[in-house]
């Protein structure tokens, strides 16, 4: 089947080289995710004895582990939104959409996805539950293994082969 190229970018090798680590890393929350989706995963903390005058959320301790984990990779990619803008993704049902139907050519925009909530949920509380009780967390490194098992599949056979 030979290397996977688009745009000049050599995919199998992102995969396998360059993301590999990161997406083997974060994998281990897939189960996580796959339990909370549609739960709650954060509480209301409205001070001592109800007494404070701004209420803020407390999160769960694995999900709070996790967006630590995520942010520290090489999957974040703090210019998002441009992948946003030049896949038109302008709706949850689009960005669902673009997660169940992404190729080995849109790691980034996984990349993105994942780095949108991940970042985002720093400063918008709500981000992180609407990842996780949508399953966007769950979704993306779902695909992100997919990808990553198809192709080290396909470049042990192609090893083997000798091409």
């Amino acid at each position: 089947m030979g290397e996977m190229m688009y745009e000049g970018e050599n995919y199998t090798e992102l995969l396998t080289v360059k993301y590999a680590g990161d997406i083997l890393g974060l994998s281990k929350y897939i189960t996580y995710f796959e339990n909370r989706k549609g739960r709650d995963v954060a509480n209301e903390y409205d001070g001592e004895q109800g007494k404070s005058s701004l209420n803020f959320p407390v999160y769960d301790s694995t999900l709070l582990a996790f967006t630590k984990a995520a942010a520290d990779t090489t999957l974040m990619d703090p210019n998002y939104i441009y992948k946003y803008r030049q896949y038109h993704i302008t709706t949850e049902k689009a960005e669902m959409d673009a997660i169940k139907d992404a190729k080995i050519r849109d790691i980034d925009l996984l990349r993105a996805i994942l780095s949108r909530y991940v970042l985002e949920g720093r400063y918008k509380s709500v981000r992180w539950i609407e990842a996780t009780e949508r399953g966007v967390f769950h979704d993306v490194l779902v695909k992100l293994l997919d990808m990553y098992n198809f192709v080290k599949v396909d470049r042990s056979t192609n090893l083997i082969a000798g091409e």
